[in-house]
């Protein structure tokens, strides 16, 4: 009897066992293509264009699943279980996507509320196919555009001018998508309109130039045979940028305790070069959507009235900056107390350098893109800094990177630049 109840016991554990093994790799497979952005809400639906990644990624977590809790197994059981985590992640999908065709074909409360920015060809175009399938989820109930053409009018949908004012025209719209097509403006005229939506709920595409060669990839969308690419606003948008702020308290604060007798032996040197000049200097600086802050540092140059030293662009070494002051330039050490602006909130350890305000009230006049690197909080270094543009450099091109760096944010980014910059400082070289 007892043999017969442990065969029993056995038999249930190697029924029950590959059920569990298969339903932990499918839920480690969804959590992994979750993470590389595959379930993103999307346009036109297709399992089948899915299934290529779905096969790809079912074999590598079941392989690494294997060789992780049951080492030996042959290829062939590998690749069966790959197959049953593959075939029930699609069978999920072709369900989940028939469910969302039906619910947008049903309601316009589950399409979005877009606009069509442009007034040519390709937005009555665009137009047209989203009100011939609603299953695409997409409701547009404005056109953007200062010349449209006459088909525009036809297609019954609202026109309004102004592609300059796309914020303000998706906040009074309650718009849930803009996709920009072709307008009489040049492109560059409306990147600053479209980072200025960057913190609104409300997602950009962009018809590419020459779109009828353009190759389709798994990041892009498409309304018809038109391709859209998702404009990625990850900066500000994602749970990975809040970890950006735990992360900064936590290196500031481990780099405060390791580096206080640095900051000592920095403190008392500045004092002694001049015992009646404070050892921090203070200094206003625009950060994060034009808030006045001080930044800290200490003390490099010998004092002067605070108005001639915010709109003093370049001092005079030879008059003002003593040895210690070189120094602890060259090196970087009068940047420490700036670690304090971090902690405090001020700064990000990493994000574009902050300007004094007299500067960037004549940079945000000359240089249009000069305004949208404060899109999000400035750094004690930077994409800018590591490339050399710091001190009497290219304003424009620090414009450039600071607004590459926050279009191209990534966490690895960020640690990337830190450890650049960790190197500069170590050859004193500045960051």
């Amino acid at each position: 009897m007892r043999s017969s109840s442990s065969g029993v016991q056995r038999w249930v554990f190697a029924g029950a066992w590959p059920v569990a093994f298969g339903l932990l790799g499918a839920a480690i497979t969804a959590l992994v293509l979750e993470l590389a952005g595959f379930y993103r809400p999307r346009l036109t639906l297709s399992a089948l264009d899915d299934m290529p990644r779905l096969a790809g990624w079912s074999l590598i977590t079941s392989g690494v699943l294997f060789a992780i809790g049951r080492q030996g197994v042959s290829h062939e059981k590998v690749a069966l279980y790959a197959t049953i985590v593959f075939g029930a992640l699609l069978v999920v999908r072709v369900v989940y996507y028939a469910m969302v065709r039906r619910r947008r074909r049903a309601s316009s409360h589950n399409r979005l509320r877009a606009a069509i920015v442009g007034g040519g060809v390709v937005a009555v175009e665009l137009i047209e196919s989203t009100l011939e399938q609603p299953e695409l989820g997409v409701d547009v109930v404005l056109a953007v555009s200062d010349d449209p053409m006459p088909e525009l009018s036809g297609t019954g949908v609202p026109i309004e001018s102004g592609v300059t004012e796309i914020r303000k025209l998706a906040i009074a719209n309650d718009l849930d998508a803009v996709i920009v097509s072709f307008s009489c403006f040049p492109d560059s005229r409306l990147v600053g309109p479209l980072r200025e939506c960057d913190e609104l709920d409300c997602e950009i595409f962009l018809v590419p130039r020459l779109f009828e060669m353009v190759s389709l990839s798994w990041e892009m969308d498409r309304i018809h045979t038109i391709p859209l690419i998702r404009m990625r606003r990850d900066a500000l948008r994602t749970w990975s940028w809040k970890v950006k702020r735990i992360f900064d308290v936590v290196v500031v604060a481990t780099a405060l305790f390791l580096l206080s007798p640095v900051f000592a032996a920095t403190a008392l040197a500045v004092y002694l070069s001049d015992p009646d000049a404070p050892i921090i200097f203070r200094q206003k600086r625009i950060g994060r959507g034009g808030r006045l802050f001080d930044v800290l540092k200490f003390r490099s140059m010998r004092p002067i009235e605070a108005g001639v030293s915010d709109a003093e662009w370049q001092p005079s070494e030879a008059d003002r900056i003593g040895r210690v002051g070189r120094v602890i330039r060259k090196t970087s050490l009068d940047e420490l107390p700036q670690l304090w602006n971090v902690l405090r909130g001020d700064m990000s350890l990493v994000g574009p350098r902050p300007e004094r305000p007299h500067f960037v009230e004549q940079f945000e006049t000359s240089i249009p893109s000069y305004r949208d690197r404060h899109r999000v909080g400035v750094g004690l270094t930077g994409w800018a800094a590591i490339h050399g543009l710091r001190g009497d450099t290219s304003i424009e091109d620090r414009a450039l990177y600071d607004n590459f760096y926050i279009e191209n944010w990534s966490v690895w980014l960020d640690v990337k630049i830190l450890i650049r910059t960790v190197g500069s400082v170590l050859r004193g070289t500045g960051s």
